[in-house]
């Protein structure tokens, strides 16, 4: 006998689904200079870099977003100085962070489309910033000191700057330290589950506490019908309906699962853990008594230079993609996306 959880569960995936935690960027890139009055130091971290004759080897195709932030900001410091070059100095032995901020959020009128990113080293704050419009090697950022513009250039301008100045070294090393979201890119959880209170067990029928959205699966996502999914630490709604996602015991019975009354006391209930299907990394979500295994998949990944929130549903392969705003989900309403291909489902219609 099916629930009605499972009921329940096929109606939500209309409307939730989303994303989870892998990230494969063809898109983004980093800029070429326009003129300005900042003058940048070179950071001489590589001391052979002006002896070599040979230009460096960092392609315009293809950049993940970590080698992204890192190009951003190797050419940034050098080429503007001030503020981006004392980032490049602190994230020399710590983390550098990427965090998107939304435009109606932010004062001052920024060029591009999409997403503010901020940049800064470790804990400390920064007023470094960037936008982007357009995508591939084509693709143009707008570099900020705060609202202040500095400058713009596509992605394959930047590279050629940094190869022809051998900064290869530099943005190979400093990819390696970048952190998207808080956290990095492969990492499935924003916080520890041993110290996080909200992970104790409760007196639900199945419960092994609170299950933790990875942060760059949370925020404000939307499909191409401009319906918002919302995505919290612990929690996901949609058309006001909200379900609270929490770890389930591998023990909880399907007989248990079959009781009315934990049905009624768990219809707002969703069981979430992580997997992985056709090399995504993926949040899974069961209703709570659900016994058949259809399940909504959420992943975390990026077209056209922005973060999308695919929506995959076990049953169908990949159903929606969600955007970071209803205008850029309207605007990419029809695209096909290659890289999504093997995923079935609304890119093979």
């Amino acid at each position: 006998m099916k629930s009605k959880n499972s009921i329940l569960l096929v109606l939500l995936s209309l409307t939730l689904l989303g994303t989870a935690a892998c990230s494969r960027n063809d898109n983004q890139s980093v800029a070429k200079p326009t003129s300005t009055s900042h003058k940048g130091a070179s950071l001489n971290v590589v001391k052979h870099r002006h002896q070599s004759k040979n230009t460096g080897t960092l392609s315009a195709n293809n950049i993940s977003p970590q080698e992204n932030v890192s190009i951003i900001t190797v050419y940034a410091a050098n080429k503007y100085g001030d503020s981006w070059q004392k980032v490049l100095k602190e994230a020399t032995n710590q983390p550098l962070n990427v965090t998107l901020e939304s435009r109606d959020s932010a004062s001052g009128g920024y060029k591009g489309q999409g997403y503010i990113y901020q940049v800064s080293a470790g804990d400390a704050s920064s007023s470094t910033c960037y936008t982007l419009d357009g995508n591939g090697s084509s693709q143009t950022i707008y570099l900020y000191d705060g609202d202040h513009y500095l400058g713009s250039s596509t992605v394959r301008e930047i590279v050629d700057y940094l190869n022809r100045n051998n900064y290869d070294s530099e943005v190979k090393a400093l990819m390696q330290r970048v952190k998207i979201g808080s956290q990095s890119a492969d990492s499935d959880s924003s916080t520890n589950d041993s110290n996080d209170k909200s992970n104790s067990k409760s007196s639900i029928p199945g419960d092994e506490g609170a299950f933790t959205v990875p942060m760059n699966l949370r925020g404000v996502w939307y499909d191409k019908s401009g319906e918002k999914l919302i995505i919290t630490d612990h929690a996901m709604s949609s058309e006001g309906n909200t379900t609270e996602l929490r770890k389930q015991d591998p023990n909880f019975s399907d007989q248990e699962k079959e009781s009315k009354s934990i049905q009624d006391k768990t219809a707002q209930l969703g069981a979430a853990n992580m997997t992985t299907v056709s090399g995504f990394r993926c949040m899974c979500v069961a209703g709570w008594t659900q016994i058949d295994g259809s399940r909504s998949l959420f992943a975390s990944h990026s077209e056209k230079g922005e973060p999308v929130l695919l929506g995959i549903f076990s049953g169908g392969g990949l159903q929606s993609i969600f955007w970071k705003s209803p205008q850029l989900a309207k605007k990419y309403s029809d695209a096909k996306f290659s890289d999504l291909k093997e995923l079935g489902g609304i890119m093979n219609d």
